[in-house]
Parts: structure tokens; C-alpha cells; sequence
């Protein structure tokens, strides 16, 4: 019993050092956005997500038809930021696996800007190995390191 009980414990040790989160820890994605202290007020970031579909028609939201979708685009929107920053978008697939990090610098100058940052679906490792479900998207600021929004979309076999 006590070597499955350190045996465990070692598993969820190692789990967040190999990028997968364990299933019950936190793996609720629904925390839309949370306000960050900046040496010069205060900054938010909002989720969303389009689809861009086989036709080039586009359908923001959180479902998407796995065999019509050519790409997603996450778009995460700031709020009363000056400076130059750092964002890293961390995207988690349905068996709650690091899929893939994304970083990107961008300037803030006291109005909304947006960082887009595009998935590749159609013709992807995604169709390839049938990763539909829920997917989870958290980005963090500069060196932060809980994120400062997360939320999750669908994307539906076809």
C-alpha cells in the first residue's frame, strides 16, 4: 500500500513538469478572465474564438464542426496596457495534454489590442488523431504564472 501511495504521489508530481494536467486538478477551463496589478494600474484579458470554415466563411464562438473548420483563431483582447509585453498562450487538448505554447509580443498605448493567433485544423495532427472534444486555452502576461484568462472551446467530430 505504501508504494502505490508513493508511487501516486510521485505521478502527480512528475504530471505538471511534462505539461499534462491531471484529470480533477483544475480542469475546470470556464475562468473567463481575472484582473492583473501592473505597476501602472490594472490590465484583463478576454478569450474568444472564430473558425474559418472549409467555404471561408467565418463562425465565431465556442462549437465548431471538426470536418468543416480550417482553422481557429484565438483572439485574446487587452485591456489599459502601456508598454511593450509578453503573452504566452498555452493550449490544452481533450485528454488534457500540453498540445502547444504560443508566444507573442505586442505594445499596449492605454486602448484595447488584440493578439490572434491562428490553430491550423483541416489537414492538422488534429483530424489526423481524432483529437475532438474540449479544448482549453489559457494565456498568461509577461512572466505571470497563473494565467490571466482561460477558457475552453469545442471542436465536434465530423
Amino acid at each position: 500500500m505504501t508504494r502505490r501511495l508513493v508511487a501516486l504521489a510521485l505521478l502527480l508530481v512528475a504530471l505538471p513538469a511534462a505539461g499534462v494536467r491531471p484529470a480533477g486538478a483544475d480542469d475546470d477551463c470556464t475562468q473567463q478572465s481575472r484582473r492583473v496589478r501592473l505597476p501602472g494600474g490594472f490590465t484583463e484579458a478576454r478569450l474568444s474564438f472564430a473558425g474559418v470554415l472549409t467555404s471561408g466563411q467565418m463562425r465565431v464562438g465556442d462549437h465548431f464542426p471538426g470536418g468543416d473548420v480550417r482553422d481557429i483563431r484565438i483572439v485574446v483582447s487587452w485591456s489599459d496596457l502601456d508598454d511593450a509585453h509578453h503573452q504566452r498562450l498555452e493550449l490544452y487538448s481533450p485528454d488534457g495534454s500540453l498540445y502547444q505554447r504560443f508566444s507573442a509580443t505586442f505594445t499596449g498605448e492605454r486602448r484595447p489590442v488584440s493578439v490572434v493567433t491562428p490553430l491550423p485544423v483541416a489537414g492538422s495532427s488534429i483530424t489526423d488523431a481524432g483529437l475532438y472534444g474540449e479544448w482549453c486555452a489559457e494565456v498568461f502576461l509577461d512572466d505571470e504564472d497563473a494565467p490571466i484568462a482561460r477558457r475552453s472551446f469545442q471542436l465536434t467530430p465530423p
